[in-house]
């Protein structure tokens, strides 16, 4: 592949390779990776749970195409959930592996690999893409993350101050009965006081890692919220209608993205970066409709994260009102039979995450970004 030609996916052969053993490797990408990486990529796939999928490709950086819109794409021929890794960069300025969760739950542990896996190999891909599976399925990608980076390890001083202070006091002269038990009674109060400082130091410091992983995912919402808003507008423009086409779908998905970009241009706030995306994938959705020439209505995403991609079944849910059934992805369904909380789309705030739900980021709350109130370029009028 030449330097001015632009990477186009074939998305069944994408699929029939991930349906085989979980790893598809581009043939312009062959040479990236040795035959003791594949064969450690695939069984590290092979293994994991929940499932993991490889897409190496040659997606530039500047691509119009998004990863997770690759991800959709090759999900449609291969309708199976997973974590998918897709690689993105090229020779000259780099790799690094986006992450899209597909009705399974990731818990960030991807985020926590691919950061690591980038930060340890950002030019060779077939080590970091070796490496950022690895983290993942170890079940330790967290803990791999905060020590990779020097900013996670700073508990050093609280821990120091909590055994000089007991050392000091049982040094003191205990030939006086009253004072060995008043030493006694300090010991226990300095090393009371002494855990609070450790915990309030751990509290500070989980604070100090929550606000730098909510803020780079809040970068990374963003990021992919202006790439599929790109994306559908390059779309609509590429596209013509014609006899065949709905004319009702052309206008919904133009309201759509028109919507999604609104909202782009006016805030950088998490939840309306989710919402710039659900918006957007709801306008690519009327897009193929019109083509098709059929009527289109908005499909329901996942109430309980809609970056879940569509619900598929429902599962019941206490709410203010009650409990009620509301639409859910399999895997949030699956977590709630097993008296499991789902893993919920949580916004952050100064200095902790809140359910998207409870918090006051409107419309998305009140309609569970569309799930409970399927209008939501109506509720948006309202706003």
């Amino acid at each position: 592949m030449s330097e001015t030609e632009s990477y186009e996916p074939d998305p069944e052969a994408i699929a029939a390779d991930l349906a085989d053993d979980g790893v598809h490797v581009d043939p312009a990408l062959e040479g990236a990776f040795t035959d003791e990486q594949l064969n450690e990529i695939t069984a590290l796939a092979a293994d994991a749970d929940p499932a993991v999928y490889v897409i190496a490709v040659p997606l530039d950086h500047g691509a119009d195409l998004s990863s997770n819109q690759l991800v959709t794409l090759v999900n449609r021929e291969l309708s199976e959930d997973g974590i998918f890794f897709v690689s993105r960069g090229s020779l000259d300025y780099g790799w690094r592996l986006d992450s899209t969760s597909y009705g399974e739950r990731s818990g960030n542990e991807d985020m926590f690999a691919t950061g690591v896996a980038a930060d340890r190999y950002p030019s060779d891909l077939g080590r970091q893409v070796t490496d950022a599976l690895a983290i993942f399925t170890s079940g330790d990608a967290e803990a791999i993350y905060a020590e990779h980076f020097p900013e996670r390890s700073e508990s050093g001083s609280a821990e120091n101050t909590g055994t000089s202070e007991p050392t000091q006091i049982l040094g003191m002269d205990p030939s006086v009965a009253i004072g060995v038990a008043a030493g006694i009674v300090v010991v226990a109060v300095l090393a009371g006081l002494s855990r609070r400082r450790v915990r309030r130091g751990e509290v500070a410091l989980k604070r100090r890692a929550l606000r730098r992983i909510s803020s780079a995912q809040t970068q990374e919402w963003r990021r992919r919220a202006e790439a599929e808003s790109a994306a559908l507008g390059e779309r609509i423009r590429e596209l013509e209608i014609d006899q065949r086409s709905d004319s009702d779908a052309w206008r919904a998905a133009l309201d759509h993205y028109q919507a999604a970009t609104a909202i782009l241009d006016r805030s950088q706030d998490a939840a309306d970066s989710v919402g710039a995306t659900v918006l957007t994938r709801r306008g690519d959705d009327a897009l193929d409709h019109a083509v098709a020439g059929k009527s289109w209505t908005p499909t329901v995403a996942c109430f309980f994260n809609p970056l879940h991609g569509p619900a598929t079944t429902q599962a019941p849910w206490t709410t203010a009102a009650g409990i009620r059934e509301v639409p859910c992805c399999r895997a949030c369904r699956r977590d709630i039979g097993k008296r499991r909380e789902p893993e919920i789309l949580d916004l952050p705030t100064e200095d902790t995450v809140v359910h998207y739900m409870d918090s006051d980021a409107e419309p998305w709350a009140s309609t569970g970004y569309g799930a409970l109130a399927p209008d939501l370029l109506d509720r948006l009028r309202r706003r």
